[in-house]
C-alpha cells in the first residue's frame, strides 16, 4: 500500500483508465489498488453482475480515497478551522449553550487551581513531618487540606462533564439536523447518493464531538494552565535547572506531538473514509435484504462486507502504526526527562541541597503532568478520526442550494412548456435529446415508449429533480429550476414507481404531508379501490414495516395514490405509479384521480398500457431519448408505424 500523499497520482491514473474503458466499452481489465489489494475492474460487458457491482463499489471507494489523498495537504488548516468553528458555535447565541460552556469552564479552572495546589500542600505536609515539631491538630489540618485539593480537583473534573455533555448533545442535535436537511434533497435527486455514508457520519458524530470537545478543547487548555501554574510554583521553590528540565520535557513532548499529529491526521482521514465505506456497504446490503437472500447471494455479500472491514482494518493498522511511532518518541522523551529530574533530585536530597518536601513537590508535579500527557495519547488516537468525521459533517452542512426567491402560489392547473430540453447522465449514458412539447392546463398526458427510452428521465427533468443540460422547463410560466425546493410540490409533484414507506403506522404514511385527506376520506377511497377484500376494514394503526414490506406492491401504490388524491398541486407526475395494479384497478384509480383533481391539476402519467393512452388528452411517444410522436392515441395510431408496432409487440 502506498501512502495517500504520495499515491494520489496513482489513484487518479487508475481511475481515469477505468473511466476510459467504461466509456469506450472495451473488453480490457484495469488494475487499481485499494489498500494493497489488486482489484480487477471490468467494464459493463464483464462476466458477472455481482462482480461488476462489487467493482463499481470499489471504484466509488477509490474515488473517495483520491479526494482524501489530494486534500491531506490542507489537513492542518482543516483541524484549526474545525476547532475554531466548534468554539464559535459553543460561544455563539444560536444554540443557547454559552452559559453551560462558561459554567463548565469556570468549574474546570477551579479544578486546575486545586490540581496545582495539591502537590504544594503535600510538600508542606512532608516538610512539617520532617521538622517534627508540629502539633497533631496542625498535622490533621495539613492532611485535610491535601485531601481536599486532591479530591476536589477530581470531583470538579467529573462535575464539569455534566456541562460538557450538555454542550456535546446540543451540538450533535444541531449538526445532525443540518446534515439531514442538506443531504436529503441530494439523496432524493442524485443517482449515486450515499445515504449509508451519511448515516455513518451521523452515527459517529456524538463520539467524535466528545473526543474533540471533551478531550482536545476542554482538556488541552486546562492542561496548559496546569503546566504554567506548576512551573511558577517550581521556579519559586526549587533550583531553576529543575524548571528548565520540566520546560524542556514539555516542549519536546509538544513538538513530537505536533509533528506526529500532522502525519497521523493523514492516516486518520483515510481511516475515516474506510469507516464510511463500511457504513455505506452495510446499509446498502441491509436495505436490500430480500434481493440478497432470494438470489442466493448471502455468502457473496458477507464476503463483500468482509472486504470493506479488511480495508478499514488496513487503514486502522496504518493509523495506529503512526500513533505508536509517535508514542515511542513522546514517552521516550518524557521518560528521559523524568529520569533526569528524579536522579538529580535524589542526589540533591542526599547532599542536603533539597528538602524531602521539595523532592516530593517535584515528583508530584512531574507525575501529575505525565498522567494527563499519557491520556492525550488515547485522545490523539481518536482525535484524528473524530476531526475527519466532523470535517465531513461540516462540509455536508455547507452544501447549500442557491438562494431562490419565494414563488407565488399557483392558481389552478399548471401549463407546462419544454423547449429544446436535453439531458445526459454522462459520456455514453442515455439521456434526452432536444425535446420540445407543451401541456395545456388541466390536461391528462400519458408518456409511453419502450423500456430505456427516457420516460422516467423526462419525468424527473420536468419535476425539477434533474437539471437539463440544455433547454428549459417552465411550469406555470416559471423556470422549474427557479422554483424554491420547499415550494415546488405546490407547483409540480413527482410520484415515483417504487414508493418507500416509513416504518410507521398505515395512518402516518397515508396522511403524510402535504395531503389534506382524513382517515374517513381515505377509508372511503381505499374501500372503493378494494385495498382489502370486501368486508375488511382498514386498520390505520397497523404498522407497515420497513419500506412498507407488510403490504403488497398494489396496496402500496393504492395507499400512496389515495394520499396524493388529497394533495393540492398545480401538476402531478405519476412515474409508473400504477404499474403494480391490474388494468381494471388502474383504470378506476386514474378515473377517480382525474375526477378528484378536476381542472385544478395537470396530470402526467407514464404507462406501458394502451388503455391508458386511449384515455389521454395527449400522448407523448418516446424512443431512444427523443420525443418521436405527440398527439392523441388515435392520431398516432394512424400516422406512426413505430407507435403501432409498440402496442402490437406488447399485445403479442
Amino acid at each position: 500500500m502506498f501512502p495517500p500523499q504520495r499515491g494520489a497520482h496513482k489513484w487518479l491514473k487508475a481511475l481515469r483508465a477505468f473511466d476510459g474503458a467504461q466509456a469506450g466499452g472495451n473488453h480490457r481489465e484495469i488494475a487499481t489498488q485499494v489498500f494493497g489489494a489488486r482489484i480487477l475492474c471490468e467494464d459493463r460487458n464483464g462476466r458477472s453482475d455481482f462482480r461488476r457491482a462489487r467493482v463499481e463499489r470499489s471504484i466509488k471507494f477509490a474515488r473517495r480515497m483520491v479526494m482524501v489523498a489530494t486534500s491531506n495537504s490542507s489537513a492542518r488548516g482543516d483541524t484549526f478551522a474545525i476547532l475554531l468553528d466548534l468554539t464559535k458555535d459553543m460561544l455563539g447565541k444560536a444554540l443557547g449553550i454559552r452559559t453551560a460552556v462558561l459554567v463548565g469552564g469556570g468549574i474546570e479552572l477551579v479544578g486546575v487551581g486545586l490540581g496545582v495546589l495539591g502537590p504544594y500542600m503535600l510538600k508542606v505536609l512532608v516538610d512539617v513531618l520532617t521538622a517534627g515539631n508540629a502539633s497533631a491538630i496542625t498535622l490533621v489540618a495539613y492532611v485535610g487540606l491535601f485531601v481536599v485539593t486532591w479530591a476536589g480537583a477530581n470531583i470538579l473534573s467529573t462535575w464539569r462533564m455534566v456541562y460538557s455533555t450538555r454542550v456535546i448533545d446540543s451540538l450533535s442535535e444541531r449538526y445532525a439536523a443540518e446534515v439531514i436537511r442538506q443531504s436529503l434533497p441530494a439523496a432524493a435527486t442524485a443517482r449515486d447518493a450515499d445515504s449509508g455514508y451519511t448515516l455513518g457520519l451521523v452515527e459517529r458524530l456524538p463520539y467524535s464531538l466528545l473526543v474533540v470537545i471533551d478531550g482536545l478543547i476542554w482538556r488541552t487548555v486546562p492542561l496548559l494552565l496546569q503546566v504554567l501554574g506548576s512551573l511558577c510554583v517550581v521556579i519559586g521553590l526549587i533550583p531553576i535547572h529543575y524548571s528548565a528540565i520540566l520546560v524542556a520535557v514539555f516542549a519536546g513532548y509538544v513538538a513530537t506531538t505536533w509533528i506526529g499529529a500532522n502525519h497521523h491526521q493523514a492516516r486518520s482521514m483515510t481511516a475515516n473514509t474506510a469507516a464510511g465505506a463500511v457504513s455505506q456497504t452495510a446499509g446498502d446490503i441491509l436495505r436490500n435484504a430480500r434481493r440478497v437472500v432470494l438470489n442466493g447471494a448471502l455468502e457473496a455479500e458477507v464476503v463483500n462486507i468482509g472486504h470493506r472491514f479488511q480495508e478499514r482494518a488496513a487503514a486502522n493498522a496504518q493509523m495506529m502504526g503512526s500513533l505508536s511511532l509517535m508514542a515511542l518518541y513522546q514517552y521516550g522523551l518524557v521518560g528521559t526527562g523524568l529520569l533526569a529530574l528524579m536522579g538529580l533530585g535524589a542526589l540533591d536530597v542526599m547532599a542536603h541541597r533539597m528538602t524531602v518536601g521539595d523532592f516530593v513537590l517535584l515528583q508530584g508535579y512531574a507525575f501529575r503532568l505525565v498522567g494527563p500527557l499519557s491520556g492525550l495519547g488515547f485522545i490523539l488516537s481518536q482525535a484524528g478520526l473524530s476531526i475527519a468525521c466532523i470535517r465531513d459533517v461540516k462540509r455536508l452542512m455547507q452544501r447549500l442550494e442557491p438562494e431562490v426567491a419565494p414563488t407565488e402560489e399557483p392558481e389552478g392547473a399548471a401549463e407546462i412548456t419544454l423547449t429544446s430540453v436535453s439531458f445526459s447522465y454522462g459520456p455514453g449514458l442515455a439521456g434526452l435529446t432536444e425535446i420540445t412539447a407543451h401541456v395545456s392546463p388541466g390536461q391528462f398526458v400519458v408518456i409511453v415508449g419502450p423500456n430505456g427510452s427516457g420516460k422516467s428521465t423526462l419525468a424527473q427533468v420536468i419535476a425539477g429533480l434533474l437539471p437539463p443540460s440544455s433547454g428549459s422547463v417552465r411550469i406555470g410560466g416559471q423556470d422549474v429550476g427557479r422554483i424554491r425546493r420547499s415550494d415546488r410540490h405546490r407547483h409540480i409533484l413527482y410520484v415515483p414507481q417504487f414508493i418507500g414507506f416509513f416504518n410507521r403506522s398505515l395512518a402516518a404514511n397515508a396522511l403524510y404531508p402535504p395531503t389534506t385527506q382524513t382517515e374517513a376520506s381515505l377509508a372511503q377511497l381505499l374501500a372503493e379501490w378494494h385495498f382489502y377484500e370486501p368486508g375488511r376494514t382498514v386498520d390505520f394503526a397497523a404498522e407497515v414495516g420497513e419500506q412498507g414490506e407488510r403490504l403488497s406492491g398494489g396496496q402500496i401504490q393504492k395507499l400512496e395514490l389515495a394520499r396524493i388524491a388529497g394533495v393540492k398541486s398545480a401538476a402531478v407526475i405519476l412515474d409508473e405509479s400504477t404499474s403494480a395494479l391490474d388494468p381494471i384497478s388502474e383504470a378506476a384509480v386514474i378515473a377517480r384521480l382525474r375526477q378528484q383533481f378536476g381542472s385544478r391539476t395537470t396530470l402526467i402519467l407514464i404507462s406501458h398500457r394502451e388503455h391508458m393512452a386511449e384515455l389521454a388528452d395527449q400522448v407523448w411517444f418516446m424512443k431512444t431519448g427523443r420525443l418521436v410522436g405527440q398527439g392523441t392515441h388515435e392520431i398516432l395510431m394512424r400516422d406512426s408505424l413505430t407507435y403501432q408496432s409498440l402496442w402490437r409487440t406488447q399485445s403479442a
